[in-house]
């Protein structure tokens, strides 16, 4: 009888020493994985990564139910190459997928979208379907849609693993915001004054044919029409080309939405021009929807919510509009965290949320620069952080908010200090899912290196001392700017080139077509003779560069593993 008592009380203490210890990967299946990944969004907006005033409830829910990073990097300042970093766990300049200097991989949904991600490319859903995961997208995805002639079919994600697709093919435009009329065209823009100038040349070569050559009318028309024609096609085709950076012929505010602005389901438009005001209410209504449809199944999924919000224009329900202490932009933001809380309450309400693995980023940093049509300023705050979007490599631009959470397998509330990318999800998921690797999964990618490495065991364990060492490559679309060398206590980092800021400030001057470029003297300052030197370990918002002449910069700089 004491015997079975002492059996009774040993289980008890042993259930009760495993169920406080679980931080090991153990399921009967794979694990469902939600990525949500935001817009444009400021490591120093969110209330978990130090804002006082901008209300982020339910993203610091994630952040105190999970693991939060605190040097998590894009791999990219700009949404496309960045996206596609996360996507396929390796830089985009190894498939050029990279601005060039008609910032071309803004795509567009139709004729014209030639820039994607390559369809060798491996995809983190790809490598999931192929693990016997249902996948879905939600919301802006932004890495090419392969129209067929016209745009009936346009199947974009489709091609790179998902099974399913709701949401915005490109960008968000400011010309999305509010009605466009056609007539309607922008005077000032040097690229409507040319075709001004071309359609009255056109008239005036016509009426001296008239007048000298005695054509008949008929001919006159029709010649007059045909130019009309070819000029329409050529402003057509120059329609995701930004109208103040000087494209050739320009584009009107209501053609660039009619091109641009579309809301797809699977590979057809469902809605044109977008309703922006109620977005990201519909987008979290069909995520909800997903999960409420897979909650039952016996396979896993893969959802990836890629939000809307904060990218400009700015827009919000009629409910939210002028509910934050921050304007436009702290609307976004908080409607942003609104709907990250709908979905993660419905992974708890259809009973997914012990089973399901999240992961919370940004594709890059706020876009300091950004203004609205009254010049009022809705870029995003990057904490202390020096630069913002479209910069290459100073800190605001890649250093991004990063949680990932799966309660009973990751510790709550931890804090991992070590460099991390969003070129980890891939191999770091594999990982804790204890799904077999990429290349057992999909042969097709043996042959692909991948610069994202798997940091389940940081995750789970936290921060070691000394941490693995890593280089990360932080590129200005081809150009290698800035380097990351982390080794033993030191985060270094290398500046090979640097952007000219805009009067003291660390941005790049003003308004939504404004921008830093990644050549020449005006944006622009090659410093790969004489490479500027931090450790962030110690100063991690960049104010003090290394002493040219101390050995440790002499070490650093002149070693092979960074040059």
């Amino acid at each position: 009888m004491k015997t079975g008592i002492k059996f009774i009380l040993l289980s008890a203490v042993i259930a009760t020493a495993l169920a406080a210890t679980p931080m090991e990967p153990r399921t009967r299946r794979p694990p469902n994985i939600l990525v949500i990944l935001a817009d444009d969004l400021g490591i120093g907006d969110v209330g978990c990564y130090g804002n006082k005033t901008i209300r982020t409830p339910n993203i610091d829910r994630l952040a105190a139910e999970g693991v939060k990073l605190t040097h998590h990097l894009a791999a990219a300042p700009m949404c496309t190459p960045s996206r596609a970093a996360m996507m396929t766990a390796r830089y985009p300049a190894r498939y050029g997928l990279v601005p060039n200097e008609r910032l071309e991989t803004v795509v567009i949904p139709h004729i014209s979208s030639k820039a994607a991600l390559p369809l060798d490319e491996v995809t983190l859903a790809t490598a999931l379907k192929a693990a016997n995961y249902t996948t879905a997208l939600v919301g802006k995805w932004h890495l090419g849609m392969y129209c067929n002639l016209f745009g009936k079919s346009c199947p974009g994600p489709l091609k790179h693993g998902f099974d399913t697709f709701y949401g915005i093919p490109v960008t968000l435009f400011m010309e999305f915001r509010g009605p466009h009329s056609f007539w309607v065209f922008n005077l000032a823009n040097t690229g409507f004054q040319r075709l001004a100038f071309t359609w009255l040349l056109s008239v005036v070569s016509l009426a001296f044919a008239k007048k000298k050559l005695q054509w008949r009318l008929s001919t006159l028309v029709f010649l007059l029409l045909l130019t009309h024609a070819v000029l329409f096609v050529l402003w057509f085709f120059t329609a995701h080309v930004g109208r103040d950076k000087g494209s050739l012929w320009g584009v009107s505010d209501w053609l660039h939405r009619a091109a641009n602005s579309k809301l797809f389901r699977q590979d057809k438009v469902v809605e044109s021009p977008i309703e922006l005001d109620g977005l990201s209410q519909r987008l979290a209504a069909e995520s909800r929807k997903f999960l409420a449809d897979h909650a039952k199944d016996d396979k896993p999924f893969f959802l990836f919510y890629s939000l809307a919000h904060a990218h400009t224009p700015m827009f919000n329900a009629p409910n939210r509009e002028r509910a934050s202490k921050h304007g436009r932009y702290g609307d976004n933001v908080e409607e942003m965290d609104e709907s990250i809380g709908t979905v993660l309450d419905s992974l708890k309400e259809f009973g997914l949320e012990t089973n399901t693995l999240v992961y919370f980023t940004s594709d890059q940093g706020g876009h300091l620069e950004a203004t609205d049509d009254e010049g009022q300023r809705i870029g995003g705050h990057n904490g202390l952080f020096k630069g913002g979007k479209a910069q290459g490599g100073p800190e605001g631009g890649i250093r991004v908010a990063g949680i990932y959470r799966w309660p009973g397998h990751l510790p709550s509330g931890a804090v991992v200090d070590t460099p991390t990318s969003l070129m980890d999800l891939m191999p770091t998921f594999l990982d804790l899912a204890g799904l077999p690797p990429l290349e057992e999964l999909v042969p097709s990618a043996a042959n692909k290196d991948l610069d994202g490495l798997s940091i389940a065991d940081l995750l789970i364990h936290g921060d070691k001392s000394p941490p693995q060492e890593r280089i990360m490559i932080h590129h200005c679309r081809q150009a290698i700017r800035a380097l990351r060398l982390v080794r033993g206590d030191h985060i270094y980092k290398m500046y090979l080139g640097k952007v000219k800021w805009f009067e003291g400030s660390t941005q790049c001057g003003w308004g939504p077509s404004t921008g830093c470029g990644c050549y020449g003297e005006e944006f622009h300052q090659d410093i790969s003779h004489a490479p500027e030197l931090y450790d962030l370990s110690f100063d991690p918002y960049e104010d003090k560069p290394i002493n040219p002449e101390t050995t440790e910069y002499k070490e650093i700089v002149s070693s092979s593993k960074i040059t």
